[in-house]
This record gives structure tokens, C-alpha cells and sequence, in this order.
């Protein structure tokens, strides 16, 4: 950004010179890349770093260099004469999106005269690199310098009049196959994804980029409508790389304009353009300001203690709010201080940006070379970090090998899984900038990257995968928010668990759903410290009947079963494959404590089985918590050993059967406390399952 010294002195009365002052704006990030000389004006070329857009205006840095120079900014108000009718019953404004437009403010100006702009103006516009056009496009350009808010100005006799005869003005995405002719004399063509202003006749402007030829100022022009608006900074940007355009306007809109500077402008353009033109002009009364959802000035806690505790200084409570003070924020007094941030700095969001904002007016040279003070102590892993290596060394022990997987998938990964539309790993973070159509969202489930990796075996002929992937998962909480990113654990298998001996056929080592199962519930054991609970779970991705759930004290930690043929068919997988996947985060929030060590009981235990008949919709998990549940604390152990159905049993029951251990710590137990638990549990079973016991 070109910036002539003597503008900028206008606002900063100094006598330094120009190396002076090109290193002191470079030392608090306004680089200086280059020191020019025209007409005996001096120039500076400025770099200006994407998240200040604040600073692409004279005003802006003049305010950065009032602050390193402990000075007031010379400013005034701008100040119009309001001769002409009501600004809001010659104009319409209709924001069709307020997220992407949300602010647009426009005023008229009547009787006005085109010609040429003063000499001083025409020449600090040259030395700024922008062409001299005419007094009413030169005015517009002069306020953008100067304030940093792009304007743009309408013939406003050809804007199309609405039903009221009055223009309208709306904001709204381009239509697909929609055409607009810039000033520039190049038709464009349009898609949804720019943004336009319009009339009744269809697109007038790039809003934010360039206007349109069909409503370009000329010299015949007596009436002139003037738009000054807040444009979504992404949307500008995106719309512009579609049209590969880049002017003054978008440059500042893509890195944010200031919200609350849009009727300042209005008023700085009118008293320009009155001053440039011959004979009065009549301008018009207020402004129409179509402003839904005002931008609110962000307030900010900041503790003095943090900011000394990072930057290494020493620094009072009063001396940090007088440094910010001189950045033109608000601040309240007390412990921590409540910083206003102006509208202008949508770059000040958190507490640590304060900090930086402390450290560029005490001055980086200012802040003394010392080492960090540290507790000293003996270096650790992180929990985190060691339940990670801990489950990683569980999984490898159980036979299965680690892979790691890509963030990326496919855009029809959930139609392949078959998710319906209410499930929420159907709704995926989709890149802005992928590079394939195979790699263009963010995964919601672990499951594709697994059976990816299966696929990729199998083409290489290895048939026998057993394999595991620790990983993120991607979840959507809308467009506003950063997608919410659990740690998933995925598990695959298929073929055999372990080499078959000579003397063991391989399908008795083949994987299955028990194999599968007894890998989760020994993750789940080791680090819960109690057995997980499978019930029937149906999955859209996984065979009926062959899929279950497994939760913790009936909270769900993720689901397992057999993947479905079709599914398989799509990844070109003959045989059947066995698919888990865990919600990390549930399992270490329920990790159990440090084990402590407990003693074995010297005293026998007593054995017990029980018989009994249920509905076949029961499941033997839920029997066996019932079974728990009842039994009292002397039970020691509950395991399933049969489980049968058929003739001679009726249709639709089936019988259970369960061993049960039964064991006291002080003393022997006694065939009456036994039999005592037992009644317990049969009419448990009884009352919550309508079993019928089997004797």
C-alpha cells in the first residue's frame, strides 16, 4: 500500500525523518518495503499483514504512529450541508443474506456537475497508484485512502426503479448463468458464488470488487448514489479468485473493513465531492442504513499478571491499561481489566492478542533478553499421551497391527455406508480447496479409512488383516463453528486370526463377530476395570442381527459387527469383514483409577447354575445384568455357557443358561446364603423378564 509522507503527517504533525520514520512504523508490523520519491513528494510503500486490514488507510497508520510517538491523531469530523429531500424515500435497500452483507448504507447527492477533481487531489491520487477519473469516482477513491472503507458510486437516474418508482438496491447471490458487464468493459460470467448488488433489472455491481458499465458514472450524470457497505470477508474473497480480479476495494474488504465506519465515509465522500464541484449540490437528508444485526464492540478480560508472566516485563495495571489506551481501545479499570475492542479491530478476539498489543507500544527492543523460569521436575508423559502408548501396547498384544490412516475421504463415503439423512455423521466438514474429489471433506467415522485399508491388502494378495487406527473424526456443528474432533478408535479383521497349524484347519482360526468381541471387551476391561455390555445395535453399514452396541453403565461407547455384503462388494471384499469402532474420549473419561492391589480370598467358592426360558427378543446381556444385579455382593463372577433355541422349545423362546461363583472374603459361605441369592435371582428374572425357570 502506497501512502505519501505528508498525508500521513497531516494526521501526525512530527519531524523525523523519513528513516526514522519508516523504521518505527516497520518495528510495530507495518513493514516499510520501499522509500519513493516523485514530484519532491516522498512515498511509502507499506506492507500491511492480512489479519490488520484496519491499517490500509492513512487513518489507520496513523494511529499505529501516534501510538509509538505518545500523540494524539489529528481528526475531524466530516461536515455536509443536508439540502435535499429524505435519503430513505428516494432509495430501497434489501439485504437478501445479512450474514453475507451486513451492512449497506447509501446516500444521494443531487445537482451535481462531473468534471475534473482539484490539482492536489488528481496528484496525491497518482502518488497513492490510482488513476484520476473524474471529481465524484476521485472522491470515492480519496475517502477509501483515507478512512480504509471502499466506496462506490451509481448513476442514479439508471438504476431501475422498483413498484414504489422509487431505485432499489439488493444484495444477493449471482444466479447461475447470470452476465454482468464491468466498468472495466469485460462481461462476466456468474455463478452462485458471488456476490452482486442489483436492481429490478438484474446485476449492477460485484459487490465489494467492481462496479457495473449499465450504471457507471459519466459526464451527462447529475444524480449520484453512493454505497458504502460491510461485505463478508470470505465471500468477497472467494468471488474475486472466481473472476481473477483483485482491485483496491476487494484488497480491503477480503481482509475486513471496519463494520462502524461505513457512515463516516458517506459523510467524508459528500464533503468531497461538494468541495470538488462547481455550483451547489444538494445532498440529501440522513442516511439509509439497512444495518440488521448490529457488530458489537468485543469485550475482553485481561490479566496484568499473564501479560508480565509471557512477555517478561514488570509492568503495573495502570501501565498496561494507559498502553491501551493508546491503541484507541476502552478500558475499565480493575483486576483483570475489561478491554473494549472497537469495532475497526475485529482482529482483537482473546486475551493473548491484548498481550501482543502490550508488547508493540512498550516496544519489542524494550523487552529485556532473559531465560524462562521453570519448575524444575521429572519429565513424564502426558496422560493422554500415555493412555495413547497404553492402549497401543493392548492392541499389539491382542495380534492386531497399527496403521495410520488419512483425515480425508470421498464425498460419497456416507452414501457407500449408507447413513440416513438424520444421522450425524452423514452431515461432513467439506475442504474449501481439495484437490481430488476422493479426498475433498473431512471423515465422520473411522470405518471407510479401515475398510480402505482392508481393500488395499486384499489387491495385494494378503487375505489374513488385522489391523487398528487411533484417529480423529470430524464431526459438523454448522458452518459458524469449528467441526467437534473426538479421538475414535477403528478396528478391521478378516481371514484368520494367526497362522493355522498343520495340525488345525484355517477355519477354525478364522475371525469372527466372538473374535472381534473379545478384543473390545478386553480394551474396555483393561481400562474401565469392568466388563463392557453388548446389546443388539442396528447399523446401517453393518449386517441385521450381526451388529451390536456397546455401552458403560448404559452409556454408548461405540458399536462392532459384520459388514454388509453389498458394501463389501463395493470394496471388492470376498469374505466377510469384521469392523469396531470406540469413542476414545467416553473410555478416558471413565478410566478407572491407579489399581490397587487386592488380596485372594482363602475361602472356597461356591458354584451355582441356573436354567431358565425367555422370549428370544431378550437379550442374554441384559439377563446377565438382571442376574447381577440381584445376586448381592458375594458374587464373584457370571459367565454365559449356553444358549439355545429350536425344537423342542416353543417358537420365539429360547433357553439361557449361566454359571455362577459366589464367594465371601472372611469366612466360608453357607449353603443357606447361597441358596438365599439364588431365590434372589430367580425372581428377579421372573418380575423384569418373565423367565421361566428350569429346574
Amino acid at each position: 500500500m502506497r501512502i505519501p509522507v505528508d498525508w500521513l503527517n497531516e494526521y501526525v504533525p512530527n519531524e523525523l525523518s523519513m528513516g526514522d520514520l519508516a523504521f518505527i512504523l516497520t518495528n510495530v508490523g507495518l513493514e516499510v518495503e520501499a522509500i519513493e520519491s516523485s514530484g519532491g513528494a516522498t512515498i511509502f510503500d507499506i506492507k500491511v499483514t492480512p489479519n490488520r486490514g484496519d491499517c490500509l488507510s492513512v487513518m489507520g497508520v496513523a494511529r499505529e504512529l501516534g501510538m509509538t510517538l505518545r500523540c494524539a491523531v489529528k481528526d475531524r469530523l466530516p461536515h455536509v450541508d443536508e439540502s435535499g429531500p429524505s435519503t430513505e424515500s428516494l432509495v430501497k435497500i434489501t439485504l437478501d443474506d445479512p450474514r453475507l452483507c451486513p451492512r449497506y448504507s447509501a446516500r444521494i447527492l443531487q445537482a451535481v456537475k462531473i468534471g475534473p477533481s482539484p490539482e492536489w487531489a488528481r496528484k496525491r491520487l497518482e502518488l497513492c497508484g490510482l488513476r484520476p477519473i473524474n471529481n465524484v469516482v476521485d472522491a470515492t477513491n480519496l475517502a477509501m485512502l483515507e478512512l480504509g472503507q471502499p466506496l462506490h458510486a451509481f448513476d442514479y437516474g439508471l438504476v431501475a426503479r422498483s413498484g414504489e418508482n422509487v431505485p432499489e438496491i439488493l444484495v444477493r447471490r449471482a444466479r447461475k448463468g447470470e452476465r454482468l458487464t464491468t466498468i472495466d468493459g469485460e462481461e462476466r460470467e456468474l455463478n452462485e458464488d458471488i456476490l452482486l448488488i442489483a436492481d429490478q433489472s438484474g446485476p449492477i455491481a460485484l459487490a465489494g470488487v467492481m462496479g457495473g458499465a449499465s450504471t457507471e458514472i459519466h459526464n451527462g450524470t447529475s444524480e449520484v448514489l453512493l454505497e458504502s457497505a460491510h461485505f463478508d470477508p470470505t465471500t468477497i474473497r472467494r468471488g474475486a479468485r472466481l473472476l481473477g480480479m483483485s482491485t483496491e476495494a476487494s484488497y480491503r474488504f477480503e481482509r475486513t473493513v471496519d463494520p462502524g465506519g461505513t457512515i463516516r465515509a458517506l459523510y467524508r465522500v459528500c464533503e468531497l465531492i461538494a468541495e470538488f464541484s462547481e455550483g451547489a449540490v444538494r445532498i440529501t437528508e440522513g442516511v439509509a442504513d439497512a444495518y440488521p444485526k448490529p457488530f458489537k464492540e468485543r469485550e475482553i478480560a485481561l490479566r496484568s499478571e499473564r501479560a508480565n508472566s509471557l512477555l517478561g516485563l514488570d509492568l503495573s495495571t495502570n501501565e498496561v491499561a494507559e498502553y491501551l489506551r493508546w491503541l484507541s481501545l476502552d478500558v475499565l479499570e480493575g483486576e483483570p481489566l475489561t478491554v473494549r475492542a472497537p469495532t475497526f479491530r475485529q482482529d482483537l478476539r482473546d486475551e493473548i492478542d491484548l498481550i501482543e498489543e502490550v508488547a508493540r507500544v512498550h516496544g519489542y527492543e524494550n523487552i529485556p533478553e532473559r531465560l524462562p523460569e521453570v519448575a524444575s521436575g521429572v519429565g513424564a508423559l502426558s496422560p493422554e499421551v500415555a493412555f495413547e502408548r497404553d492402549l497401543r501396547h493392548l492392541l499389539r498384544g491382542m495380534g492386531l497391527s497399527e496403521c495410520v490412516t488419512s483425515s480425508l475421504e470421498g464425498a460419497d463415503a456416507q452414501d457407500r455406508l449408507n447413513l440416513p439423512d438424520d444421522d450425524r455423521r452423514r452431515r461432513a466438514v467439506v475442504l474449501s480447496n481439495w484437490k481430488t474429489i476422493d479426498r475433498s471433506q473431512l471423515r465422520t467415522t473411522l470405518l471407510t479409512s479401515m475398510l480402505d485399508i482392508v481393500a488395499h491388502n486384499r489387491r495385494h494378495g494378503i487375505e489374513d488383516v488385522g489391523i487398528f487406527d487411533v484417529g480423529r473424526v470430524y464431526l459438523s456443528r454448522g458452518e459458524e463453528s469449528l467441526p467437534e474432533q473426538p479421538q475414535h478408535l477403528g478396528m478391521a479383521v478378516t481371514g484368520v486370526m494367526t497362522k493355522a497349524r498343520w495340525a488345525m484347519p484355517r477355519e477354525l482360526m478364522q475371525w469372527d463377530f466372538y473374535g472381534l468381541k473379545a478384543v473390545a471387551e478386553n480394551i474396555v476391561q483393561a481400562i474401565i476395570g469392568r466388563p463392557a455390555e453388548f446389546e443388539n445395535g442396528p447399523q446401517p453399514c453393518l449386517e441385521p442381527g450381526r451388529s451390536a452396541t456397546i455401552s458403560i453403565d448404559g452409556q454408548v461407547v461405540g458399536f462392532m459387527g459384520e459388514v454388509r455384503a453389498d458394501l463389501r462388494d463395493s470394496y471388492d471384499l470376498p469374505d466377510p469383514v469384521f469392523v469396531a469402532e470406540l469413542d476414545l474420549e467416553v473410555l478416558r473419561k471413565n478410566a478407572a483409577e491407579e489399581p490397587q492391589y487386592e488380596g485372594i480370598s482363602r475361602f472356597p467358592a461356591v458354584t451355582r447354575d441356573i436354567a431358565f426360558l425367555v422370549s428370544r427378543e431378550v437379550p442374554a446381556e441384559r439377563a446377565r445384568r438382571v442376574i447381577e444385579k440381584s445376586a448381592g455382593g458375594e458374587l464373584e463372577a457370571v459367565e454365559l455357557f449356553d444358549a439355545f433355541e429350536g425344537k423342542p422349545l416353543a417358537e420365539g423362546q429360547r433357553n439361557l443358561a449361566f454359571s455362577m461363583r459366589f464367594r465371601r472374603k472372611d469366612r466360608t459361605m453357607m449353603d443357606d446364603e447361597v441358596e438365599a441369592a439364588m431365590n434372589r435371582i430367580r425372581e428377579a428374572l421372573k418380575s423384569e423378564l418373565e423367565a421361566q425357570i428350569r429346574q
